[in-house]
């Protein structure tokens, strides 16, 4: 890190400008891990590179370009991004190295700042923008490139109108983009309607790029978008191109509070056709459903997600919504339950699946969601329908498949509660004795609705138990020798195959190298205290374990089980 105060030589920097080129001057200050004051060294180098004699400044630019890497690119960017709103040097020649510098940042998140420091450089004196104007209305793309910028932080509202009627495509987006970014005061209306004439172009680039000015404009004003530009925007997205959901999807994510409830619900209808292989419109998805949840309307949200889930026919996930499933966890056991319930009786197919996915576990003492009275439907056959397909999803994981059979003895009708409790026992009782016996014990002792039921069933289970004593010593249920070591090596055949592709993906594979501990009880850490002198750390290691339990009727009817967990899942639900 820098040394504030620490002086730059001017001659030895002059020297190496000269020789090396600034890209490369920079690199090398950075190697050395910027041993001159950081403030003091671009002030130097704006004086060196402002002089008359100096150099210039894409000096052996594709040489030193090409030996950057990664964080040594973005360290120079940012050296950079200081120093030329300070440099004194023709647009012609900034406009080639700024470009180049963008052309090998690619899509970095940090490249935008290029733009905005070339943005800085302008705005320091109007004929710079003016200069970029009339480059930009000459066609140069290099200018076309930084007009958007350049508008936006003049703030120029009249050059961004005369930009936003012209016949030069690049020229039109540009302004279109930098009207709605700006800060537009008593001009808005002004401004809106332009824009609403470009929402009615035949173009669907500049229809599309009009419309996100406009609810944008709207969202900073904290204001809804004007009525009209609905109309508009259902008819773009109608279309279902895959610029048209990107662009349902931002609107959701960024400039919500632009949309009147027309909006939304058309926008929400839309990007439920997103395409699987779209990951990034389908991560601003993510992103607003998640803003979604955090301002009440969750309902809206999980109805998307099962649209979505189903319509891709498990090639898009519940994995690939975690903003949106943490958003509906925070939001309380009661609003997870909620979606649950509501995904297990409307959802199809695939969103069960990616349910079960997600909320079965293991090494849990209770279920992670409740299931509030109102969730539940009001119809009896409902009711069963919904046990019938919690019990049937997640049977892998008992106290998620036995929570909603309980809601519904408390809660629910009571001319069901037999067949509830006969879900109850079979399958899941007779295949669990551990965590669920447990758990539905002290559901008995915290005065849970139907004890009495849930207690009966318990003591059936005890006597199934006392009945299968000493099965174990049946010789016809036992394996052969070849079955079992056929068994063993299948096992050993699967884990290694599973090892070698869990070190294959693991993104911790090119950050840390590998290390064996065999029979160790702690570790040793040498620390280095300075001046050659090294102590050791020793630190305890701690055991831990999660346990599972494995189904006892997938050991002793693992055909009918099969069957009536795929009965389970796959049975419709009643037509009314």
């Amino acid at each position: 890190m820098a040394i504030e105060g620490t002086p730059v030589d001017e001659t030895e920097l002059a020297t190496q400008l000269c020789t090396h080129g600034l890209i490369r001057t920079i690199a090398d200050r950075g190697n050395r891990r910027l041993e001159d004051n950081r403030s003091a060294l671009i002030e130097t180098l704006a004086t060196i590179l402002n002089a008359t004699d100096a150099p210039p400044i894409d000096l052996h630019i594709e040489e030193a370009l090409t030996e950057l890497e990664g964080p040594r690119f973005f360290f120079v960017q940012h050296v950079l991004c200081d120093l030329i709103p300070l440099l004194n040097v023709d647009l012609d020649v900034l406009l080639v190295f700024i470009t180049r510098l963008l052309d090998t940042g690619g899509n970095g998140l940090d490249t935008g700042a290029l733009s905005i420091a070339f943005g800085e450089w302008a705005t320091k004196d109007a004929a710079r923008s003016s200069k970029v104007y009339e480059a930009a209305r000459t066609g140069d793309n290099l200018a076309l490139r930084q007009l958007c910028t350049v508008l936006q932080m003049n703030g120029d509202v009249d050059e961004g109108l005369i930009f936003a009627q012209a016949h030069q495509q690049e020229a039109k987006l540009a302004a279109i983009s930098a009207l709605g970014a700006m800060e537009l005061g008593e001009r808005y209306h002004e401004v809106s309607d332009a824009l609403f004439q470009g929402a009615s172009s035949d173009d669907a680039g500049v229809a599309l790029r009009s419309l996100e000015a406009a609810y944008r404009a709207a969202a900073k004003r904290k204001v809804c978008a004007p009525a009209s530009f609905d109309e508009r925007l259902e008819r773009i997205i109608q279309t279902h191109s895959s610029s048209a959901i990107h662009l349902a999807a931002d609107l959701l994510w960024r400039y919500r509070e632009g949309l009147t409830e027309s909006a939304i619900d058309l926008c929400l209808y839309t990007v439920a056709n997103v395409d699987p292989g779209n990951t990034g419109t389908i991560s601003h998805i993510d992103h607003a459903s998640y803003q979604l949840v955090r301002d009440g309307r969750a309902e809206q949200v999980i109805r998307l997600l099962a649209e979505l889930l189903d319509r891709s026919e498990e090639r898009i996930t519940l994995d690939a919504f975690q903003s949106t499933y943490h958003a509906l966890t925070n939001a309380g056991s009661d609003m997870l339950g909620n979606a649950i319930v509501y995904w297990l009786l409307n959802g199809g197919v695939y969103t069960r699946k990616c349910v079960a996915n997600k909320v079965c576990s293991v090494g849990y003492d209770g279920p992670p969601f409740s299931i509030p009275k109102s969730s539940l439907p009001t119809g009896s056959s409902d009711q069963l329908f919904l046990c019938r397909k919690a019990v049937g999803w997640f049977f892998i994981d008992p106290l998620a498949a036995v929570a909603i059979p309980l809601a519904v003895l408390r809660d629910g009708c009571p001319d069901i509660a037999s067949d509830v409790l006969s879900l109850i026992y079979d399958p899941l009782l007779l295949s669990y004795g551990g965590k669920l016996k447990d758990y539905l014990e002290r559901y008995v002792e915290d005065g849970g609705a139907n004890g009495s039921g849930i207690t009966e069933l318990l003591a059936r289970r005890a006597a199934f138990n006392d009945a299968m004593e000493g099965i174990e010593s049946l010789v016809e249920l036992h394996p052969s020798e070849m079955q079992r070591e056929t068994e063993r090596v299948q096992w050993n055949e699967q884990m290694e195959k599973g090892m070698e592709q869990g070190e294959r993906e693991s993104i911790f594979g090119d950050l840390f190298t590998k290390q064996y501990i065999l029979y160790g009880r702690s570790s040793l850490t040498p620390i280095h205290t300075g001046e050659g002198a090294t102590r050791l750390t020793e630190n305890e290691m701690k055991s831990f374990s999660i346990s599972s339990e494995l189904p006892l009727l997938n050991i002793v009817d693992p055909i009918g089980l099969d069957h009536l967990l795929i009965h389970l899942k796959l049975e419709p639900r009643e037509q009314r």
